[in-house]
């Protein structure tokens, strides 16, 4: 197909001139400057001289393109519309494909939207085979100017105020997904007199969009809920006083407006396919730091440390010190606390207890975290530890604690801290871990408590389709990626491990929890489960949903540990499944022997 483009070399044109080069297309865009010209020509493009505010040139140019189809991606936001639609005509080209913006369905009366809609009126009776594709916010990639804003605020500040709490919310597209389904709806003839909201594959608070942000930078950021109305005023005061305002007045408005939209015709008669924005955003701020010369954050450290900026801060702070004194004893409480108070500017600067964690690096602690169980561990895991036997994230209530004589599975399972729990609690695990470069720390941590003959790890993915490592330059960024491994099913993982039943699963996979559970059958070998889940990723509610319909009664707690009805707007929770009626302690392959700890796969 000849196709000519307008806005070829824009945010979006710049992704699709290239995609549809790529599927044998032959590509004419229009260009304003012999600047726009020369980059179409480097890309493989043809380029035709023209300008959207000279209506007479703008039919010569059309026509002397001699195009079979027009993908219009320039705004129609400027009044444009009659001048190209009358010039698509005049060229003779019938089918033709419009971009505009959901924005056009906002309680707010900016002059753009009624330009917007008159130019799709414009565009309906125009007697072409039009079809008009509204994509939400767009963003993606190393030059977007949606997204880099809030990824760079992320980095720097630890709490962000946010007018109205951030609930409202939206469902951002990534700019490659967007550009696919654009190429798609020119030969869709399905498409021909139709309009297509195109969106994420889910809508997000704006919460949970800070929180993915600040995951792909490797932060944690506490968004402080704030007046909506005073942040508007302020904002239309800068706007009056500031020559070129890089904030406006209508973008924080339109934050008090849901933002949600159908993309099931787009899927159904387009195939569009977009990918979850904590994928999206992660490429993204992956991409942002190849740009800049920056490198890649920690990836998964041995446990993130919790935010500590809200008003109760004091008492969640003698609450930290009193569960390691339950755990780990009053002297290592006591050095803790000492810490904390060391360095309480750094506590406050980050909302974070990172600093007072690295501070109890020298030496070795021992927890008690259950009844009979003792574990002794270096120092640098005192942050892992603090979280995993001091507070208890995985064991915060009864009856899922590892016991003798389960089997139990660890996915996600980093430097080794809940599979030695679980082997000196008595259960043979198997530990799933896809970082390589955790491993000798693991091997280490089973040895110095004698339960390597109990715990069979296993390198390789699970869910790769979603999560941080969904994408591989994130893989290989991470802090411990030494060398790829394979993508696993669960029902893969039970067969190496030599298991077809478990008592107790575990799951810290970084947003790969998603797409594990859209794998069938292997539900119905798991007695409980317990797992940090990541909403940007997925619906939490729909992972709810489906382990009720196999029987599983759910409970939800957020990241300070309290029972909670959903995780809307959060950025992290945990979840915890226990199935009626199952009876632990006897799985029909018997403890897991192919591989013991100190010899990892």
């Amino acid at each position: 197909m000849k196709i000519l483009v307008t806005g070829a070399t824009g945010f979006l044109g710049s992704r699709v001139v290239p995609r549809a080069l790529a599927q044998g297309h032959e590509i004419v865009g229009l260009a304003r400057s012999a600047t726009a010209a020369a980059a179409l020509r480097r890309q493989g493009a043809a380029a035709v001289t023209g300008d959207l505010d000279d209506p007479a040139g703008l039919a010569a140019a059309f026509t002397k393109a001699d195009c079979t189809a027009l993908l219009n991606i320039a705004s129609l936001g400027f009044g444009h519309a009659d001048a190209i639609v009358s010039a698509t005509r005049a060229a003779g080209i019938r089918r033709a494909v419009f971009l505009s913006t959901t924005g056009i369905f906002t309680s707010l009366d900016p002059p753009s939207k009624r330009v917007r809609i008159a130019a799709e009126h414009t565009i309906e009776t125009s007697g072409l085979d039009w079809t008009i594709i509204r994509p939400t916010m767009i963003y993606g990639g190393s030059d977007d100017r949606n997204m880099a804003r809030l990824l760079a605020l992320v980095r720097r500040v630890p709490i962000l105020p946010l007018p109205g709490g951030g609930r409202r919310l939206h469902q951002p597209v990534h700019v490659d997904d967007l550009a696919a389904t654009v190429l798609r709806a020119l030969s869709a003839d399905a498409a021909v007199g139709r309009g297509y909201d195109v969106a994420g594959p889910r809508a997000l608070s704006l919460r949970q969009i800070v929180a993915a942000a600040a995951a792909a930078e490797g932060r944690r950021v506490y968004c402080v809920p704030v007046p909506a109305r005073p942040v508007l005023a302020a904002v239309r005061a800068y706007e009056r006083r500031a020559a070129t305002p890089r904030l406006k007045a209508e973008q924080i408005a339109r934050l008090a407006e849901d933002k949600a939209f159908d993309i099931g015709p787009a899927m159904r008669d387009l195939d569009h396919r977009p990918r979850p924005f904590g994928v999206g955003i992660a490429e993204q701020a992956a991409a942002q730091r190849r740009a800049a010369g920056r490198s890649a954050p920690a990836a998964r450290a041995s446990r993130r440390a919790r935010v500590m900026s809200r008003p109760d801060q004091l008492r969640r702070l003698i609450r930290d010190v009193r569960d390691v004194a339950a755990v780990a004893g009053g002297s290592t409480a006591l050095r803790f606390g000492a810490a904390i108070v060391h360095h309480a500017p750094a506590v406050l600067r980050t909302g974070t207890l990172d600093a007072a964690d690295r501070a109890m690096a020298r030496g070795s602690h021992t927890y008690r975290p259950l009844p009979g169980v003792q574990i002794t561990l270096p120092g640098g895991a005192f942050g892992g530890a603090r979280e995993m036997y001091c507070r208890g994230v995985y064991h915060a209530l009864p009856g899922f604690a590892p016991a003798a004589g389960e089997i139990v599975v660890d996915l996600g399972a980093n430097q080794g801290l809940f599979s030695v729990l679980a082997a000196r609690a008595g259960a043979d695990v198997i530990a799933v871990e896809a970082q390589r470069g955790f491993a000798s720390a693991f091997v280490n941590h089973a040895a110095a408590n004698g339960v390597s003959h109990r715990i069979q790890l296993l390198h390789a993915l699970v869910g790769p389709s979603t999560g941080v490592f969904a994408d591989p330059r994130a893989r290989h960024g991470a802090t411990h990626w030494e060398g790829d491994v394979d993508g696993l099913t669960m029902a893969q993982v039970l067969e190496s491990g030599g298991a077809d039943r478990v008592d107790l699963l575990k799951l810290d996979i970084e947003g790969s929890e998603f797409a594990l559970f859209d794998e069938p059958g292997w539900l119905e070998a798991v007695g409980r489960l317990v797992m940090e889940v990541h909403p940007a990723f997925g619906d939490p509610a729909a992972l709810v949903a489906r382990l009720r319909r196999h029987g599983f009664e759910v409970t939800l707690l957020a990241n300070d540990l309290r029972r909670v009805r959903d995780l809307a707007g959060a950025s992290s929770g945990y979840l915890y499944a226990r199935r009626d009626g199952w009876s632990a302690g006897t799985a029909a392959a018997g403890p897991p022997a192919a591989v013991p700890a100190g010899i990892p796969g």
